[in-house]
Formats: C-alpha cells, sequence, structure tokens
C-alpha cells in the first residue's frame, strides 16, 4: 500500500540526519538541498534539515497509520491540483501526502521558490513505488484547468482572491496569509521562552506557524525576549534576513517611533497582527481576557496559539500529522469530492 512508501521515506530521510553516507540517495538529498539554498537563500541547510526531520516523524509508521485508519481511498480518482506555496522548505508537503494516500491524482503546481526539495520528495517517492509515476504529475509553467477536479491552493491574500476566481467552477481549499501568537504570563519560565524563540525565528520566522505577535503582562520584562533569542545570533550571518532588519529599522528611525532591537530582532509595540521579517510585535494586557478579544476579533488570520494550555511553547512549527492548516480537514475534502 501507498503508505508504506512514505514509511520507507520517513527512513532514508532518518539515516540521511545522522549522516549515514551509507544510505541510498544520500548524495541525492545532499545536492538538492544545496541547490534549493542556491535557488532561494532563504533555505538555509540547518532550516532544511529542521523540516526534513518534522517529516520523517509525521511519516513515521505509528503516525501514518493512524492518520489513514479513518481514510477512504478513492474508488474512483480524480484530479487534485495542490498550487503550492514557497515560503518554508516543504511546505506544502502535507497536501502532496494526502492527495497520494487518497488515492487521487497529484497535479502539482510548485512555487518557484520551492521546486527543487518538492520534485526530489517526488522522485523519491516514485523511486520507491514505480507505479506512483502515472499517479504524480508537474506542472512547470501556466497553470490550465484542464483534466483538473478539485483544487487545494496556498497563497497570499491576493493570490486567494484570484484562486477564488479562477477556480470558481471546482471544489477547492484555498488558503490565505496567517500567523501566529503566543500568550506570555506570569508562569511563562526562561525555558519557556527559550522555546518560543524557535516558534519566532524558525524558518527567519517566514510561516504561517512561526509567531509574529506576543501578548506579556504589564509588568513583563521584556529583555527576557531578548535573552532567550540569543541562540539565534546566527541569522546576522544571512544578508537577505538582515536586509530586512537594516530597512525596518531605518523605516522606525525615520518616522520617529519607539522599537527595541537587539541587533538581529527588533521588538516593536503594536496592535497590528503581520509583523515583517525581523520584527517581533508585542501588547501588553492587565486582563487575560484582552488577548482573548483580540483571537476573536482576528480568528480568521491566525494559524496557530503558542501558551499555557494552548500549543506548547517551541512547538508551533511542530505539528502532528492531523493538525491541519487553516483548521480545515484536507482528508474529509478528498473523501468527499
Amino acid at each position: 500500500m501507498i503508505h508504506q512508501s512514505f514509511i520507507q521515506l520517513s527512513d532514508i530521510f532518518k539515516k540521511y540526519l545522522q549522516n549515514d553516507t551509507s544510505t541510498p540517495y544520500y548524495d541525492n538529498i545532499q545536492k538538492s538541498i544545496h541547490q534549493a539554498e542556491v535557488l532561494n537563500p532563504w533555505f538555509i541547510r540547518p532550516f532544511v534539515h529542521t523540516m526534513l526531520s518534522h517529516i520523517s516523524h509525521l511519516i513515521s509508521k505509528e503516525s501514518i497509520e493512524n492518520y489513514i485508519a479513518d481514510f477512504k481511498t478513492a474508488s474512483h480518482p480524480k484530479n487534485i491540483l495542490v498550487v503550492a506555496a514557497g515560503n518554508i522548505p516543504m511546505v506544502s508537503f502535507h497536501d502532496v501526502m494526502t492527495v497520494l494516500l487518497s488515492g487521487h491524482t497529484l497535479i502539482l503546481k510548485p512555487s518557484s521558490k520551492d521546486t527543487i526539495l518538492m520534485k526530489m520528495i517526488l522522485q523519491l517517492l516514485q523511486d520507491i513505488r514505480p507505479n506512483l509515476k502515472n499517479k504524480i504529475f508537474i506542472v512547470e509553467n501556466t497553470i490550465s484547468t484542464k483534466n483538473i477536479d478539485a483544487v487545494i491552493a496556498t497563497g497570499t491574500n491576493n493570490t486567494a482572491l484570484y484562486f477564488h476566481q479562477y477556480f470558481a467552477q471546482y471544489p477547492r481549499i484555498v488558503r490565505n496569509n496567517r500567523t501566529s501568537i503566543a500568550i506570555i504570563d506570569e508562569t511563562t519560565t526562561d525555558e519557556d521562552l527559550k522555546k518560543l524563540a524557535d516558534d519566532i525565528l524558525l524558518y527567519f520566522g517566514m510561516g504561517c506557524r512561526n509567531v509574529s505577535k506576543i501578548f506579556i503582562p504589564k509588568n513583563f520584562d521584556i529583555q527576557r525576549i531578548f535573552k532567550s533569542i540569543y541562540n539565534y545570533r546566527f541569522v546576522m550571518q544571512h544578508h537577505k534576513y538582515m536586509n530586512n532588519y537594516d530597512y525596518y529599522r531605518s523605516i522606525y528611525l525615520l518616522n520617529k517611533e519607539n522599537f527595541l532591537e537587539n541587533n538581529f530582532l527588533i521588538v516593536k509595540e503594536s496592535e497590528q497582527l503581520h509583523a515583517p521579517v525581523a520584527n517581533l510585535f508585542y501588547q501588553t494586557y492587565t486582563d487575560i481576557n484582552e488577548p482573548l478579544k483580540y483571537i476573536q476579533n482576528h480568528q480568521n488570520e491566525i494559524q496557530t496559539i503558542v501558551g499555557k494550555n494552548y500549543t506548547p511553547f517551541g512547538m508551533s512549527q511542530f505539528p502532528n500529522i492531523s493538525d491541519f492548516s487553516d483548521g480545515i480537514n484536507t482528508k474529509n475534502f478528498l473523501m468527499e469530492i
């Protein structure tokens, strides 16, 4: 069965990450990661390795068998177009996996920012299970509405409007811009904040599950945030990231806006939800109902909430296999079309 192919893929990634050079495909994976970083400098090797590790856990035997336990494969397979995002490495993997597990045919339009790694994964799956070659197709250029039966598309707010219009006649899931927040309270420890650093800065903060805004108690010492992210100082060596840092720092200085900084992250008080790269917005509160009201007012823009009684600190970018983006169950969607 096809899920066995994903379990084998998990083993390949695990051995690669253990630096087992004898494992099949080791050189191909190394080469693909290098090429991906050349194509898109945001895809640095440590972050790609982090995503490969996460994927290998998602598709481990126990995880994937639980996932497919109630999954009815298609008796009449259809053509499912997946329009992928490219903000972080292999971000479309879950959609690709779910389409293939459903028994439908995958038509993938990869992001121009993430062609190499997704093609690597699909090639590995076809090498493991050659008959998948008839179930996987890649669209390189303009998307056609011919020969498709349903669509799963991820993009910006602007492209989401376009997708809804362009694919109006098809069953579809369309995702747009989202971001994540964290709620810090008096019980939040320094160890929690150190884990929060991953939520903020993993993948340079460019994912919808990255925390771009925090809520802090009125008397909270913001310097604790700067201490907690010290391990991410290596981003100072990344010119694209630092270009963003320098740009926004200059804008805030010109506009005489108040902000705090530590040479690689700007922390700024703001009611806005979406912070730019190299920025973290915060709001203070005296009553826990204040962040809860904010969440209610922005529920369609928030992907994940980090904090006590929510997603644990440090785990926003490591959802389990049944944690669907935007809360839309792609398994059910694919079973019902």
